[in-house]
């Protein structure tokens, strides 16, 4: 067939259309791979992850590996990164304990929040704060995750014994003396090292608005107050089981399932998932959830991008991804990945799968930011 110039013109044109449609249909990052550098141990956050990347890839082409180092080596492997200007790592999670270290090396995304709309007004009180530079007054993180410790008890226990869940530290000493028995211990909680500063913290402020530190970074605790809060510990803690000062989080949870504590104080990520389960607990339907006395730790994760990653498009588009309403659900229902969300912890089916999630929520509100100077 012999095409005149006008009709070669017109499917030349469409050619060339139909060359553009395609390309732009094409996904975003196709070809891309980025490197998430995570806890090692930290197993169903990181199965999370990969379920989610799978999900991301189809959507914006881009592939997303992971790079795991245990807590204690996961600050030093990035700022040999940062230092280097290697940008081997583009995303990273991110304990706010290492901010002062960290933060100076972090992308702002002050620019990508507001160019795509990321919804920030779904986090507050302290979940404002994380992730914030203070310093440059920029946003270099997104909260992943957070939480407080939360006490759990023995509602047939307490009300056997005509007791009211305690809601100061000296009422729960005086529950935990009421309760112990020769085969139910008044009270339990992990005993190591890295714990027991926790429950301090909590029983030095109590109901006050005691300072850990001052601004200068100076300890307040080295006073009566700080002595009167060792005296409270060491009587709480007589009343727990023989062994306590060697237990961890599961073997302190698994004493309280087994129905051999009457008290718990914990991270309610651990153990929430198992009390109404009853292949793993003795105490379905016996026990009860509300902030402990006096203020927690709150526990923050945040995602932040490195300043020298090659592919920081890509790295927010991934961080947007997995911190937006929707996929922060997912993480929390089907990963145990508590969000930080008020809209997710509000959300009836998080209600449904976690019970006594308002003491979740009440003991964060009620906790103090990991820098312990308020």
């Amino acid at each position: 067939m012999k095409l005149s110039r006008r009709s070669f013109v017109g499917l030349a044109g469409a050619a060339v259309l139909g060359l553009s449609v395609g390309a732009e249909a094409a996904p975003k990052f196709d070809g891309v791979t980025i490197t998430h550098f995570s806890q090692a141990g930290a197993a169903d956050r990181l199965a999370g992850y990969k379920a989610l990347a799978d999900e991301f890839k189809a959507e914006t082409g881009a592939t997303v590996q992971f790079v795991e180092a245990p807590w204690e080596q996961m600050q030093d492997q990035m700022i040999n990164d940062f230092i280097g200007q290697v940008g081997n790592l583009d995303v990273m999670d991110l304990d706010s304990a290492w901010d002062p270290n960290i933060q100076p090396y972090l992308e702002p995304l002050d620019q990508y929040i507001a160019a795509s709309g990321f919804d920030v007004s779904d986090y507050k009180g302290l979940g404002t704060l994380i992730g914030y530079d203070s310093a440059t007054k920029k946003r270099v993180g997104i909260v992943l995750t957070g939480r407080s410790m939360v006490m759990f008890y023995r509602t047939d226990l307490l009300k056997a014994a005509g007791l009211e869940p305690p809601k100061t530290w000296a009422d729960l000493v005086a529950a935990a003396k009421a309760l112990n028995t020769d085969t139910v211990r008044g009270f339990v909680a992990a005993g190591v090292n890295v714990q027991l500063n926790k429950y301090f913290y909590g029983a030095y402020k109590g109901d006050t608005q005691r300072l850990l530190f001052n601004a200068a970074g100076e300890p307040q605790f080295a006073d009566a107050n700080g002595a009167a809060a060792l005296t409270t510990l060491k009587e709480l803690f007589g009343y727990a089981p023989a062994g306590v000062f060697a237990m961890d989080i599961a073997e302190a949870d698994q004493v309280f399932l087994n129905g051999d504590a009457a008290i718990l104080i914990e991270w309610p990520d651990y153990i929430q998932p198992s009390l109404d389960n009853p292949e793993k607990s003795r105490i379905v339907g016996n026990w009860a959830a509300m902030k402990p006395p006096g203020p927690g730790n709150y526990a923050p994760w945040y995602l932040g991008v490195s300043s020298f990653s090659k592919n920081k498009d890509a790295a927010w588009a991934w961080v947007k991804f997995l911190t937006e309403a929707k996929q922060n659900k997912r993480l929390m229902l089907d990963f145990g990945v508590y969000s930080a969300r008020d809209s997710v912890l509000a959300d009836p089916d998080v209600a449904k799968k976690y019970p006594g999630i308002e003491a979740v929520v009440a003991a964060a509100a009620d906790s103090f930011y990991p820098s312990f100077i308020a």
